[in-house]
């Protein structure tokens, strides 16, 4: 089955959210992000998904919308340059790539919880396996956004550093970045926010076309 950038970028995800070593205002402002999330009950947003290899001068982008619901409910929808969806009904994950009538099924139970499945369940604690910094801004950067720069304790090869923009005033992520160990980039941002706007669970739902081949990987 074809691995695409999207959904090399969802499983470097699936990872525990937390960080440690914050004292004094970079804790007050994990701690905003933290509340931010958890008053939440769901959110929906427009993502430019930009990856860049750290071996070969290669770019790819991607784009479309994402949606989440609490609680542990997520639809990435990519409309370009392929169509394709990954949804999680709070149970199942599905990667489904249309064009090639072929759809992925796991036990989103029996993985390694997402940072937005984590934020939410209202359970996500940036306090105990990273380190939190602020981060500085580049000369040309005048926005007025809050950079936290997360950096694991424990050496992972799928994640050596995460930077979260976060809107000053609701203390939503606008823009990450993801580094790996190999020097790969994922960068995220997202536009057109909204919030508790009632979405139906409906939305989270996913049942494979006729036709399409469905690969369910061996539970660990």
């Amino acid at each position: 089955m074809k691995r695409t950038a999207a959904v090399i970028f969802f499983f470097m995800c699936v990872l525990p959210m937390n960080a440690v070593g914050a004292t004094g205002d970079i804790a007050q402002e994990v701690k905003k992000l933290e509340q931010a999330y958890e008053s939440l009950k769901d959110m929906q947003a427009a993502f430019q998904q930009e990856t860049r290899s750290g071996a070969i001068a290669v770019v790819q982008r991607a784009g479309g919308r994402v949606y989440f619901k609490k609680v542990g409910k997520m639809l990435w929808k990519y409309e370009t340059p392929d169509e394709q969806l990954i949804v999680l009904d709070g149970k199942t994950l599905w990667f489904y790539l249309p064009a090639e009538k072929q759809a992925m099924k796991n036990n989103f139970t029996t993985l390694p919880q997402h940072i937005v499945a984590d934020l939410f369940r209202g359970r996500m604690d940036v306090l105990s396996k990273f380190r939190a910094n602020f981060m500085q801004r580049t000369p040309d950067d005048t926005s007025d956004q809050v950079i936290l720069e997360l950096v694991p304790i424990e050496y992972d090869p799928t994640l050596s550093k995460l930077v979260l923009w976060l809107d000053p005033a609701s203390y939503l992520i606008r823009k990450t970045s993801l580094l790996d160990a190999f020097g790969n980039r994922t960068e995220l941002t997202f536009e057109d926010i909204k919030v508790d706007q009632g979405l139906s669970d409906s939305l989270f739902t996913f049942t494979p076309p006729g036709g399409v081949d469905v690969f369910e990987p061996p539970q660990q």
